[in-house]
């Protein structure tokens, strides 16, 4: 079924208890996952603004590139800004273009994005590509799939994620594990990684607050759990092979949301002297990536998930 929304066309899905509903011109983005009346995620606002979604996906890099510089076959390369007047661009192109629905049921559907580098286009990347992400819903959850083709006549660096965003309501408690953490420097870019320290430490789970995150965590089991007491209601999160790295965002208030993001590469690797050991991957010309990620319901009201 499909209905508009603002001017955003919006595809349903449902499964017994459980809908979603995705938004392909904006950003390829999630509007909402539902059980029952109860909004697992953060719900899109209704805005124009794909930050205003429930989750979106991360494509052809995550999170940020120094100042858009960086070095690729030998040549120098710069992109544009993408992010106001950030000083590093962000995310990539995916959360910013308007998808195509190769396919839609009520269960789920398939969207595609294709990039050309040309013109101003090069700008934000310097290499043709196809992208496309399926999502399903089943008796579990949320199944998402997201995958990226090199249709460049070069090797292309690359990288996938997802950036779901949870409301900060009922006390939302965060539970995950990992052995290190990046921290940043005044230009909000990794600068050293370190043990995780007992106030970013969330191996046993408890309530997020605003502890200040907005840091990759590396050396992630690819399990997360998210658990909103008072509603007795958690989710699972869980990474397929390949999101090695979670990037978590709890900014202080008036912002309603924490972000908690599996990601396939540390913040800014590209510029790192080894970025494959830090998950950015190289495609050769007409090679692909794929990445998955499942969003799971909880079981009994009131255990975290």
């Amino acid at each position: 079924m499909r209905t508009n929304h603002a001017s955003h066309p919006l595809l349903k899905l449902t499964c017994g208890a459980l809908s979603a509903g995705v938004l392909p011109s904006l950003g390829g983005a999630l509007a909402y996952l539902r059980q029952g009346s109860f909004e697992l995620l953060r719900p899109w606002d209704g805005s124009d603004s794909v930050r205003r979604s429930a989750c979106y996906p991360l494509l052809p890099y995550s999170n940020r590139i120094a100042h858009g510089r960086f070095s690729a076959n030998g040549q120098p390369r710069q992109l544009r800004g993408n992010f106001g007047d950030h000083p590093h661009p962000l995310h990539g192109v995916g959360w910013q273009r308007a998808w195509e629905v190769d396919a839609h049921s009520p269960q789920g559907c398939r969207l595609s994005v294709r990039h050309q580098a040309q013109g101003a286009d090069a700008l934000d990347w310097p290499w043709d590509f196809v992208a496309w992400q399926c999502l399903r819903l089943n008796e579990d959850g949320l199944h998402l799939h997201l995958g990226l083709t090199n249709l460049s006549d070069q090797p292309m660096p690359a990288g996938l994620g997802w950036h779901p965003y949870f409301a900060r309501q009922g006390e939302l408690r965060l539970g995950f594990s990992a052995t290190q953490v990046w921290r940043n420097g005044e230009d909000s870019l990794p600068s050293g990684c370190a043990e995780v320290p007992v106030y970013w430490d969330f191996s046993t789970p408890r309530p997020v607050g605003a502890v200040g995150l907005d840091n990759c965590f590396a050396g992630w089991d690819a399990r997360a759990s998210l658990c909103w007491p008072r509603a007795g209601v958690g989710l699972r999160m869980e990474a397929g092979p390949g999101l090695d790295h979670l990037v978590v965002f709890t900014p202080p208030a008036p912002a309603d949301f924490v972000a908690v993001e599996p990601v396939s590469h540390l913040n800014n690797a590209i510029n790192f002297s080894t970025p494959t050991e830090h998950g950015l991957v190289w495609l050769e010309p007409g090679a692909s990536t794929e990445r998955e990620l499942r969003l799971l319901p909880s079981g009994e009201p009131g255990e975290p998930a």
